[in-house]
């Protein structure tokens, strides 16, 4: 027993030196956590709570918990705050700090965030439960001592489609904090650095894969993380790292009604102390608010000026209102009849269609399936007709999630044509996310008109 107390407290003591940035295995579920250009980022409004209880089983082994929030304020502007307190054998830490983060988009599909967190670290050491090993050490004859200092942050992220690269510096400004020991210049914070990489992968409509690697760090050493996570329907999560030096992290979570998430992870104890550790435990509790509208069609009324204004933008616009996709089977008679009907059509009249959606959703209406009826009629009486379809999105949330929403949305009305007999050779597919909209994003009626799927006829 007295060994197990001696290789505790000298594992405690290696720990307070160099983990002085707190562990997460979590950090996939709270990106704000280690780098503060992530402050507003999905355009909702974020609050995460988590706890770990590192190396179970080892007296002093460090406990952490964070509490922190992060919103966007207009379209580009990103706030937050975080608390943490952390303790570790006789060193217990509490800090605040706040943060703002700015976001730019370049060449319509990529975007640049950087953003810069200020805070205050206080120190509490207290050696009366310590095992003394050298009677005459300053610390443990110092009794207990409490000290601060500023801490600051940088970080920037940059994200194309579906990659995702953040870089992060923790004690951007080095300092030290003023402990009253003899001798002892203090508690030195150093500079640390984080790396992370992601590329999302949608394996179709209801299943994607993520890919990543997570580094950090100072310059006398790193330890990364190779992980890779999958999601289904943005519900269930799961996940598997490989932490250098330590082992596995394994972790699962939970989303429910997008709005409140629950995830646990589990990371492996390191080999040397395996045999007295259960390993490492942490749980999040999330909450996530996005703006909810209601933008059924039917709603949205339009005063004279507005019409005139919506006509400038779109004169030829045949506008489509749909709520969901229903699969329609049309009867051969239907279609050889329509091919009757339709022959003497000419090109110009295959006036372009604009489908619109809902609020954050890939749902079309019934009350459009008639018109959808009749672009099916036209495609297959003209078999040599192609369309362009092309998806957009309005400005609500993250831009790559926007950029995957009229991915999905474009998906919808291809395999609505497909179903009811289009060639898929005839459609060609492509989508902007919330990147050419066609009305301001400021007013609710502005982005309905975002919300759509646009139809071009290409011609014989």
């Amino acid at each position: 027993m007295k060994n197990l107390i001696i290789i505790s407290f000298v594992l405690v003591s290696v720990a307070v030196f160099g983990q002085q940035v707190p562990q997460s295995n979590v950090y996939g579920f709270n990106k704000y956590s280690f780098n503060p250009a992530y402050a507003g980022a999905s355009g909702c409004t974020e609050i995460n709570f988590s706890h770990l209880n590192q190396w179970v089983k080892i007296d002093g082994a460090p406990l952490t918990s964070m509490l922190s929030a992060n919103t966007r304020i207009g379209k580009s502007l990103g706030v937050g705050g975080q608390i943490l307190i952390d303790k570790i054998g006789m060193l217990r830490q509490v800090s605040g700090l706040g943060s703002v983060s700015y976001g730019y988009t370049f060449a319509k599909e990529h975007i640049v965030r950087a953003g810069l967190s200020l805070g205050y670290n206080q120190y509490r050491l207290d050696p009366s439960t310590a095992i003394v090993l050298d009677p005459l050490d300053p610390i443990v004859n110092g009794g207990t001592q409490s000290a601060g200092t500023v801490n600051t942050e940088l970080g920037v992220t940059y994200n194309w489609r579906n990659l995702e690269i953040g870089l992060a510096t923790k004690q951007l400004i080095q300092a030290y904090s003023n402990f009253g020991y003899a001798g002892l210049n203090g508690y030195g914070l150093r500079r640390h650095s984080n790396i992370y990489a992601a590329y999302n992968v949608n394996i179709n409509t209801n299943w994607s894969v993520k890919p990543s690697v997570f580094a950090k760090g100072t310059n006398n050493g790193y330890q990364m993380d190779i992980n890779a996570d999958a999601v289904y329907k943005n519900f269930i999560f799961g996940g598997l790292g490989y932490r250098t030096k330590v082992g596995l992290v394994a972790r699962v979570g939970i989303n429910i009604q997008k709005l409140f998430f629950v995830g646990y992870a589990y990371e492996t104890p390191m080999s040397n102390i395996a045999g007295y550790s259960a390993g490492s435990h942490e749980v999040i509790i999330g909450l996530k608010f996005c703006k909810k509208e209601k933008t059924q069609p039917e709603q949205v009324k339009l005063d004279k000026k507005d019409s005139l204004e919506i006509a400038k933008i779109e004169p030829q616009i045949d506008t489509v209102y749909i709520e969901r996709v229903d699969t329609v089977y049309i009867e051969k008679t239907i279609v050889e009849k329509v091919k009757e009907d339709v022959a003497p059509i000419k090109r110009e009249t295959l006036l372009d269609k604009i489908i619109f959606f809902e609020f954050d959703k890939a749902i079309v209406q019934k009350e459009s399936m008639g018109e959808l009826e009749s672009l099916i009629n036209i495609m297959n009486a003209r078999p040599n007709v192609k369309i362009q379809l092309e998806g957009h999105t309005d400005a609500k949330g993250q831009e790559t999630y926007n950029v995957n929403l009229s991915k999905n949305r474009v998906n919808a009305v291809k395999d609505f044509l497909i179903a009811n007999g289009v060639e898929e050779s005839r459609i060609i597919t492509n989508f902007f996310g919330e990147t050419k909209p066609k009305m301001e994003n400021e007013t609710a009626q502005g982005r309905h008109y975002n919300r759509r799927v646009e139809i071009h006829f290409l011609g014989e």
